[in-house]
């Protein structure tokens, strides 16, 4: 799951990447300017998919722990 979460983040990273900056190369141009919203929105679907896969790391070192100290 955590693979999943790193690669979906990941992926949102390089649009949110390619929304602000755009890509002169590609003829892909920065579209911020004209949709504040949609930059807003998924720059804060990247801000909760990285504190999701926080979340998910300390739970796996939690779960590590609990099953440590029953062994």
């Amino acid at each position: 799951m955590l693979a999943l979460l790193t690669a979906g983040a990941s992926a949102a990273a390089a649009i949110v990447y390619l929304a602000h900056k755009g890509n002169v190369r590609a003829n892909w141009f920065a579209i911020c300017q004209q949709f504040d919203s949609f930059c807003e929105r998924i720059s804060g679907s990247l801000i909760g998919s990285f504190a999701a896969m926080v979340l998910l790391i300390m739970l796996i070192f939690l779960s590590a722990f609990a099953l440590a100290r029953h062994h």
